[in-house]
């Protein structure tokens, strides 16, 4: 054989070792593995993790968490927890060692999401009462009947509106609503006056009404649901 071809048949030994030790080593690293609970977190609910990673031929003595996806690893046990503060797609890495040296990552996507938003109960009730007029209608009563603690708001569009808004809570007590009135707004309006009232909290889906004042007829009414935020109406949940 020649001295080329020698040097050929080396160099493919060299290489076929090289990759059955590359193929050995990664036979022999450990096979990284974690659950999580609950499998479909919410915002700000504490998760747990745990480890159920293997090694078929050396004990696994180190494990180290990425809980924010972000490369950096924590040194710990097989267990963890942490919790997330977005919505969304969140990567978790656990870094699993054996006692020989070798390693191995692994990488999850955990599903966060919103919690639901109550609908505010008893839903609120919006009542007016009021006379048709040639010009528009002459209101003689304008209340809202809501769960103590929410915020009610009126706020009036038009050239004799008395205030383009007044805001009220209803005061807390032991009885399962509070009725609020709007003097202020009990009155005369022309035709093309608009009156929006809405009810809300924080943290619950509430109240939005329309009122547009015609001439010789009852208001055109428009209800629907209120964003928490408490400006935008959204449509009710079935």
């Amino acid at each position: 054989m020649s001295a080329a071809r020698s040097l050929a048949a080396a160099g493919l030994a060299a290489v076929a070792l090289a990759a059955a030790s590359a193929a050995q080593a990664i036979a022999d690293a450990p096979v990284p593995s974690f659950l999580w609970f609950p499998a479909s977190p919410l915002i700000g609910e504490p998760v747990s993790l745990a480890s159920t990673s293997t090694d078929a031929s050396s004990p696994i003595t180190g494990f180290a968490w990425d809980l924010a996806g972000n490369g950096r690893f924590a040194e710990g046990t097989g267990v963890s927890g942490t919790t997330f503060s977005t919505p969304g797609s969140h990567l978790v890495q656990l870094r699993v060692t054996a006692a020989d040296g070798s390693s191995s990552v692994v990488g999850e996507t955990i599903q966060v999401s919103s919690p639901a938003i109550a609908v505010m109960l008893p839903i609120p009730i919006v009542r007016i009462v009021g006379t048709p007029l040639t010009s528009g209608i002459r209101l003689r009563l304008l209340t809202v009947e809501t769960p103590p603690g929410a915020r009610v708001t009126v706020d009036c569009r038009g050239h004799r509106c008395p205030a383009k808004s007044e805001s009220l809570v209803a005061a807390s007590t032991s009885v399962e609503t509070v009725t609020v009135r709007f003097r202020r707004y009990e009155r005369t309006f022309p035709a093309g006056t608009i009156l929006e009232i809405r009810v809300f909290n924080s943290d619950q889906i509430g109240k939005y009404t329309r009122l547009v004042i015609r001439r010789r007829s009852p208001p055109t009414r428009f209800d629907e649901c209120l964003a928490p935020a408490g400006i935008t109406p959204i449509p009710c949940p079935a």
